[in-house]
């Protein structure tokens, strides 16, 4: 029998606690493949539309999750400080929106910005096949061969002192992310 998903997900390292995840968009399935990484207090940065739907949006709201399209920046900045001193990790998907054809996209510099603001290192969360599995304006899932992978936390010590350096953590970490993606491809 074929599996409809196929799930690999390698065994989880410990993360820093609090740490700031970011993870690539495929599919409308990637916040739910979130919940394998290891840390269970997360808080979302999540766009404006998931807040209109009744009784989701009510438990997303007293959830703290950050409306990243309806505050102002110090404002989500504020709401991500409050959430990490609380000891949460916060959860954020830099490009956005969803990928059209699984590629990443142009990056947004939030959780980098508040990862060398509050010293909290970025850990980079890397998910290949969920693109396969359900694309964007798309609404029929097909099998997929998923995998994900965890990389190493990048602290943001070095990119404190520098005026561009949440660019600098956001360009290093893409990288990073770009490269283990392609790795999680070409797997069998």
């Amino acid at each position: 029998m074929k599996l409809f998903v196929d799930i690999k997900w390698p065994e989880q390292p410990q993360l820093p606690n609090p740490c700031i995840i970011v993870s690539n968009h495929e599919s409308f399935f990637d916040p739910y493949l979130v919940s394998f990484q290891p840390n269970k207090n997360i808080c979302m940065a999540v766009r404006n539309w998931p807040f209109k739907i009744p009784f989701y949006g009510f438990f997303m709201s007293m959830a703290g999750y950050i409306n990243v399209e309806d505050l102002e920046f110090s404002q989500i900045v504020d709401q991500a400080r409050t959430a990490l001193e609380e000891k949460a990790s916060l959860m954020f998907f830099p490009e956005g929106t969803r990928s059209t054809d699984g590629k990443l996209r142009r990056f947004h510099s939030g959780p980098f910005y508040v990862s060398v603001k509050t010293g909290i290192p970025i850990v980079a969360l890397c998910l290949s096949g969920t693109h396969n599995l359900l694309p964007k304006n798309k609404m029929l899932i097909r099998p997929s061969k998923i995998r994900g992978k965890i990389l190493k936390p990048i602290y943001p010590l070095e990119y404190k002192d520098h005026e561009s350096g949440h660019i600098e953590l956001r360009n290093r970490v893409k990288e990073n992310m770009i490269t283990a993606i392609k790795q999680l491809n070409s797997m069998k």
